[in-house]
């Protein structure tokens, strides 16, 4: 392992409880779980893919470290568990759900270790990451789903009479080696382009699940359960994704609709979860009408926008184990736009280019798309990482940002 910012002896607590090994990654999302934490008195130690990690660069983060293997490699166990008792601390806290998913895997030498994983258990994160468990599920409590089955059964029981076009393709269970869409989401707008797909996903039909397509906006739900019950939530909603047919939410705007968070809470209480998950949503703004999509077992990527709209999900989640009595709700406001520079820039050359949009999209003009991605350069919108009081993490991402672009035009 290697250590890229050296340890701030002013951050140290004595408590080793309120130390944390956060596994955050480079990204804004694991930025905010830093700050959440630090700015809340705990003292966290860092691991970023690269020496650009943005929280390698944030005064809230202790140190910060790179691993030399990953979840999948055989020396990962030996590795990270090393670290977290040279650092003596109390906690781990990962971001990625192949980190969650390889750190289950080690539950029973951490907890000898007397080292709590914030993450669920191993029967959770795998009912949560299936698919079809979840589509059935949502069957049973009558919560609002997409008709829909595995590509090689639908294949068949003959595509032209069974689902309704158009389609959207996902893979089925997430954490299997191999047999993935290669994208968060692709389009079936007829038999045509399903029949391409299919010759595409062939030989890992069985784990790609296909659904009939319902109009909206992605509704994401960060939320907490503790002890059986729902704590808090924050939620909101996708503006811009990039890719613009289906990707990460690089604009976010927090709302609230008191369905979709009953039903969210009703999903988790039948699967016995504890702690933070993001659960998602199609959501029809005209109409109020949603269908459930998808759980994730771990923070949502518009995590800036639910802790600057008040949700602190990270310390909560610390609280939730080591002062559940000090926990306290506050409030989340509405109406609070956030967006990740790099990421909109993105979607904007991707209107340009007139990238592939999701069924019944359509593509802004050149013009409103510039006005649009300008107008939200305002006070109004606030940065996914710029802070004030913590700046480097904006300017050494903006200038990978620079670097990449400079790479795509050369």
């Amino acid at each position: 392992m290697k250590q890229v910012k050296p340890t701030n002896s002013s951050l140290v607590q004595s408590n080793r409880n309120r130390r944390v090994l956060a596994i955050v990654g480079d990204t804004q999302v694991g930025l905010w779980v830093v700050r959440s934490l630090a700015r809340n008195g705990l003292e966290v130690h860092a691991i970023t893919n690269t020496v650009h990690g943005q929280s390698a660069h944030s005064k809230y983060s202790t140190s910060s470290w790179l691993l030399d293997s990953n979840p999948s490699l055989p020396g990962f166990a030996d590795e990270i568990i090393g670290l977290a008792k040279q650092l003596d601390v109390g906690s781990i806290m990962p971001v990625s759900e192949g980190f969650h998913n390889g750190l289950i895997a080690l539950r029973d030498r951490l907890d000898a270790a007397d080292i709590h994983l914030f993450s669920p258990s191993r029967e959770c994160f795998d009912k949560a990451t299936d698919k079809d468990y979840v589509h059935q599920l949502c069957l049973d409590l009558d919560i609002p789903v997409a008709r829909g089955m595995c590509l090689d059964e639908l294949m068949e029981q003959g595509p032209e009479s069974t689902l309704q076009f158009p389609l959207v393709l996902r893979t089925r269970k997430q954490n299997v080696a191999g047999g993935k869409v290669p994208v968060k989401a692709a389009y079936a707008r007829n038999l045509d382009e399903l029949l391409n797909w299919h010759t595409q996903f062939e030989s890992f039909a069985d784990n790609v699940l296909v659904q009939e397509y319902h109009p909206g906006a992605e509704e994401h739900v960060q939320i907490l359960m503790h002890d059986g019950e729902m704590f808090m939530t924050g939620d909101y909603i996708g503006e811009h994704h990039m890719p613009l047919a289906g990707g990460v939410t690089v604009q976010r705007i927090s709302c609230h609709h008191q369905p979709v968070i009953d039903d969210t809470v009703k999903l988790l209480k039948a699967l016995n979860w504890q702690g933070i998950a993001g659960v998602q949503f199609h959501y029809d703004t005209e109409t109020g009408k949603y269908i459930f999509l998808e759980i994730n077992p771990r923070f949502s990527g518009g995590l800036p926008t639910v802790v600057l709209a008040g949700f602190e999900a990270p310390f909560n989640l610390w609280q939730s184990h080591f002062e559940p009595e000090k926990m306290r709700k506050t409030h989340y406001k509405l109406g609070l736009r956030t967006r990740i520079l790099g990421g909109d820039a993105n979607w904007f050359l991707g209107q340009l280019r007139q990238d592939e949009l999701p069924p019944g999209q359509s593509h802004l003009s050149k013009l409103k798309a510039a006005m649009t991605i300008l107008w939200h350069c305002g006070p109004w919108t606030k940065d996914d990482s710029f802070l004030l009081a913590d700046p480097k993490p904006f300017f050494a991402d903006f200038k990978q940002m620079i670097k990449k672009q400079s790479f795509v035009k050369s």
